[in-house]
């Protein structure tokens, strides 16, 4: 498919120098648990039974302004020897500087070989562009794989940005361990049956694959990306209700189920395999579209109080959605939107409707967050500690696109709520918590700045047990407020409640699968590590 953004082959950059230390860079990341080949390294790993000669489809993706003309990328082999390569822009820096952010590379090469890219000198040695699937084999429920696994080094996956800031895996890191413990049932999960594609499992690995370069990670990254892709519904009359083209239909799933659509998939697929024909250009707009009008769900909009339906997970995935759609496209209408999104948080946390009391959370009415008939005289005003944490991950993510300056208040004052009003006290802890997490914090299911502590006991009693399993996404929530709060005192504060909150990332806690689409829920702002260093 063409690509979605405007990509001509040139424009200024930053020269070749620039680029060659940018490269050099690389050496002072955290060492990772795998040998680690030169930075440009290509690394082919044979998936199934291959030929002497595949053809291998990759991406590669650039940091901000290193690269402005896609006819400098060549593929040499191990002897330093050009070898023919096909080269393609498919992502830009357009909110940027309008860089090259990646580019789709294809060539004929031995799968037990040794190759790497380079963009010190044009490229004299071109080839045709061919079809993805010449390259690919049948996967799991038959979505395609490559038959020849192409993966490039972490410290250039990272520094590229491809995933925002990020640290590159390293085993000394209790997260890492937590990780690489989890892998041993998330790896294999089924995509039927127990909805493990909710909290978008494809991007959540490949998420990891840039921060570990390791060709596991990849290969279900691209078998759970191709395969969710293959169910996105198109060639319908539009998104939005009734038509819903570009919801995820599969096991009973309804398009117009909007907390099923995600087309951070098709960005990464795009950028880090190169594969950008599982989507066209119409149905990512359909996808947004579906995400902001609303399907089941009402339109997105102003929060104005009382029985409003809201809740921080439609709002902050749907957010994210659209997020990646302007990564994608460039569209300035999914850019407003965007903005319009952030503004209506803004108004909501800060000015809340009907003057009820600014606490830092983004209150609204239990009884409706859980489709429950409303009534003012019973309802717990209040938020979900846990699933704000996808609100934060999508303004963290509209932050890094946009600017916005709305964004660091909005994420210092929620982290100052979460810390007085969002947490367990320890004499009361033991009740809910779970086994693997002895002495650790744990949050509240629904937490309140307004409503009596009783309420709040309740809710916890009925809902609670074990919501620590939410603790590795609260270190998003903790590790953005921190990132952005100035105030010494509140600084400190977050960093004691980062490591209370750490204490759950061990082995036991990480054999503990409760369903697969939990390991999508706890991973999926890895970014907590890089804001928590800085």
């Amino acid at each position: 498919m063409p690509a979605l953004a405007s990509c001509s082959d040139t424009v200024p950059a930053a020269g070749v120098a620039a680029a060659n230390a940018a490269a050099a860079d690389t050496r002072d990341l955290p060492a990772v648990d795998v040998p680690a080949p030169a930075p440009t390294a290509i690394t082919l790993t044979p998936n199934g039974k291959v030929e002497s000669r595949e053809l291998v489809t990759l991406g590669v993706p650039f940091p901000e302004g290193e690269l402005g003309d896609a006819g400098l990328v060549r593929v040499l082999d191990g002897d330093g020897n050009e070898v023919p390569a096909f080269v393609r822009p498919t992502l830009r820096w357009h909110w940027k500087d309008d860089s090259i952010r990646a580019v789709k590379v294809q060539f004929e090469a031995d799968p037990r070989a040794s190759y790497r890219f380079d963009i010190s000198r044009p490229r004299t040695r071109s080839m045709d562009e061919r079809p993805v699937d010449e390259g690919t084999r049948p996967g799991k429920l038959d979505a395609p794989v490559p038959r020849v696994l192409a993966t490039l080094d972490p410290a250039w996956l990272v520094r590229s940005g491809i995933a925002g800031p990020q640290l590159v895996h390293d085993r000394s890191r209790a997260y890492d361990r937590y990780i690489d413990a989890q892998w041993a049932w998330a790896e294999d999960a089924p995509y039927v049956g127990a909805h493990a594609f909710l909290f978008d499992r494809a991007s959540v690995i490949g998420l990891q694959y840039v921060r570990s370069g390791r060709p596991d990670r990849f290969a279900e990254f691209y078998n759970s990306a191709t395969f969710y892709l293959s169910k996105i519904k198109r060639g319908g009359n539009g998104g939005g209700w009734p038509d819903c083209t570009g919801g995820w239909e599969f096991d009973g799933v309804n398009a117009c189920d909007p907390k099923y659509s995600y087309v951070t998939p098709h960005l990464l697929l795009t950028a880090l395999a190169g594969d950008d024909t599982r989507l066209d250009a119409t149905t990512v707009a359909h996808m947004a579209d579906n995400q902001f009008k609303g399907g089941w769900s009402t339109p997105m909009g102003p929060y104005t109080g009382g029985g409003q339906a809201w809740t921080e997970r439609q709002v902050g995935l749907g957010l994210e959605h659209l997020v990646s759609s302007f990564e994608l496209t460039g569209s300035s209408q999914t850019r407003r939107r965007i903005l319009d999104i952030v503004g209506w948080l803004h108004d909501h946390q800060q000015s809340p409707p009907g003057g009820e009391a600014a606490t830092g959370a983004w209150t609204h009415s239990w009884q409706a967050h859980e489709g429950a008939d409303y009534d003012a005289a019973t309802d717990v005003r209040g938020a979900s500690p846990w699933m704000s944490a996808n609100l934060v991950g999508g303004l963290w993510r509209a932050w890094l696109v946009t600017g916005d300056e709305r964004i660091p208040v909005m994420l210092r004052d929620f982290g100052r709520y979460i810390e007085q009003h969002g947490f367990v006290p320890d004499d009361l802890a033991g009740n809910w918590r779970s086994t693997c997490n002895a002495g650790g914090t744990i949050g509240w299911y629904f937490s309140s700045g307004l409503a009596p502590r009783e309420r709040i006991v309740g809710i916890q009693d009925s809902e609670g047990w074990g919501s620590d399993a939410h603790n590795p996404e609260l270190l998003m929530v903790v590790a953005a407020a921190r990132h952005f709060d100035t105030d010494p005192e509140w600084r400190e504060t977050f960093s004691r409640r980062a490591e209370r909150l750490a204490k759950y990332l061990n082995r036991e806690c990480a054999a503990v699968s409760h369903t697969p689409r939990a390991f999508n829920w706890q991973n999926r702002n890895p970014e907590f590590t890089w804001l928590l260093a800085q």
